[in-house]
């Protein structure tokens, strides 16, 4: 498949296997939306990593357990 300019919401993704998984999904020139509820820090950090590498990426907060927060 195909993932050149496509995007990913990467839940936890500021941490552990999300990371990694973010880190790759830029790597294969996708855009990251680093999903973070309690890691901010961190979710900024592999934001900041993931631009390095020259992809569209950002740190958005967000309960995905809740519905209602990620209108």
């Amino acid at each position: 498949m195909e993932l050149q300019g496509k995007a990913a919401l990467m839940t936890g993704g500021g941490t552990g296997l999300g990371r990694a998984i973010s880190l790759a999904l830029a790597r294969q020139g996708m855009a990251v939306a680093v999903n973070y509820s309690r890691s901010e820090a961190e979710a900024h950090a592999t934001a900041a990593e993931l631009q390095a590498l020259g992809a569209q990426a950002l740190a958005v907060q967000a309960d995905v357990r809740d519905e209602a927060r990620c209108g």
